[in-house]
């Protein structure tokens, strides 16, 4: 429970930190608007990103993984349709978004590892 708290917590880290340095996303002020888009993208990443990573395996092995981009783009966009609380302008906003939470989230999870409990 407390990881699942941890990778919600550093995805609303990300999702602020894009907020923040892209101008194309408005995002509704406050903490829950933040902590529920941070949870509506956690979730489509887990099971939309993972569908489409596994299809796109031959696409991420060709483009050495640039692929992933279009990926984070595409979950990055259903989140937005699934909530009002966040809306991104225009393509590169998206390109900028999904590489910002992309980066910023491997940063967090290497600075605060999954412990599992053995």
């Amino acid at each position: 429970m407390v990881r699942i708290l941890i990778r919600w917590a550093i995805m609303a880290v990300a999702v602020f930190v894009a907020g923040e340095l892209v101008s194309g996303i408005e995002l509704r002020e406050g903490i829950v608007s933040l902590l529920i888009v941070a949870g509506i993208l956690g979730l489509v990443n887990a099971l939309l990103g993972t569908v489409l990573r596994i299809l796109s395996i031959p696409f991420l092995i060709v483009t050495l993984g640039l692929f992933a981009i279009v990926i984070n783009m595409a979950v990055l966009w259903v989140t937005t349709m699934l909530t009002d609380r966040i809306e991104i302008d225009g393509f590169w906003a998206f390109v900028w978004a999904a590489l910002i939470i992309s980066i910023v989230t491997l940063a967090l999870r290497i600075a605060f590892p999954d412990r599992d409990a053995d």
